[in-house]
């Protein structure tokens, strides 16, 4: 049995169900945020079974049974079903509890083989840890500056020839409802010194790109999309805000950095990764950040990457 744990509006997974069902294999597509109102929890701790009941599939999942875990993206309920109105207390009371329902049902499943395992992903997402460990494997990376040193920040601005970009350390989601992302933007000027120590900023010198790429790691198989983000003005720094489709082709990278690639994927502890990376104008590629969950199903779509295949393949191994 495949796990596939996930939210009901994820198109990624869709992808994974298709190759599942042509392949004949058994799972179940677990979307979290509906336990507790179609899903229902059934755990004894007396004879350590542990199932979960899908109400409208009218089906029973024993974890017990479970050999491999897909995990994308998960969420909480909204807790819509529930009738009487609940204050903000009352709600952020049983969406805790929701969510600690799910990290018990992560740790009952935690000896699977997953892709990628919940635990290292958010390990892997730190872009401080991303950054020590793509220079010590041999990547060429930006320089880069963490700081809220008013003097530290001006100079390495000013060494830089005031041409610096700015972006988050984690990921730019928001985490609510807005669905509003922190883009990676040029830094036009240094903020005031009160604000810069207020808070770290995290910036890096500019890259005089060629295009940028998208490089899927997935076990030993590395598919590479080149963008050519430079041929939208707005694309030029974050190829996230361009204003239309930009082309994709297939870039056929240097083995030593596919290696690198499939190098740093397992020392993040993961199977799976998403890697961004800059080709420059004088065909050097630059490391930018690892997505340990990053998004890959336009890439089938549009380029014929097998990635869906190959996930199926290892998790049913």
């Amino acid at each position: 049995m495949i796990l596939l744990i996930t939210n009901k509006d994820d198109v990624t997974v869709d992808y994974v169900v298709r190759e599942l069902r042509r392949q004949q294999l058994p799972y179940y597509r677990l979307n979290t945020e509906e336990i507790p109102e179609k899903v229902y929890v059934d755990f004894n701790f007396t004879t350590d079974v542990f199932c979960l009941r899908d109400n409208e599939k009218d089906s029973v999942i024993d974890l017990g049974q479970v050999t491999s875990v897909y995990f994308r993206r998960p969420r909480i309920t909204n807790l819509s079903h529930i009738e009487s109105e609940l204050d903000s207390t009352e709600k952020y009371y049983l969406q805790r509890e929701a969510a600690q329902i799910l990290e018990g049902i992560y740790k009952i499943l935690e000896s699977r083989y997953w892709i990628n395992n919940v635990y290292r992903i958010r390990e892997a997402e730190n872009k401080i840890h991303q950054l020590r460990l793509a220079k010590e494997i041999g990547f060429i990376t930006p320089d880069t500056i963490l700081s809220n040193s008013s003097d530290r920040i001006k100079d390495f601005f000013n060494t830089h020839s005031r041409d610096c970009i700015i972006k988050p350390v984690r990921s730019g989601g928001m985490g609510d409802e807005s669905g509003k992302v922190i883009f990676t933007s040029k830094l036009e000027r240094v903020p005031a010194d009160g604000q810069i120590e207020s808070f770290p900023l995290y910036l890096q010198n500019r890259i005089e790109k060629a295009a940028d790429l998208r490089i899927v790691t997935i076990g030993e198989r590395v598919y590479c999309a080149m963008i050519e983000s430079q041929t939208d003005s707005m694309a030029q720094i974050d190829w996230r805000r361009a204003r239309g489709t930009l082309e994709h082709t297939e870039h056929i990278l240097p083995v030593s950095i596919q290696e690198m690639c499939k190098e740093i994927t397992k020392r993040l502890g993961l199977i799976y990764s998403a890697i961004d990376m800059v080709l420059t104008q004088d065909d050097n590629y630059v490391f930018l950040e690892c997505n340990p969950n990053g998004q890959w199903a336009w890439l089938e779509e549009r380029l014929g990457f097998p990635i869906s295949c190959n996930i199926v393949k290892l998790l049913s191994l």
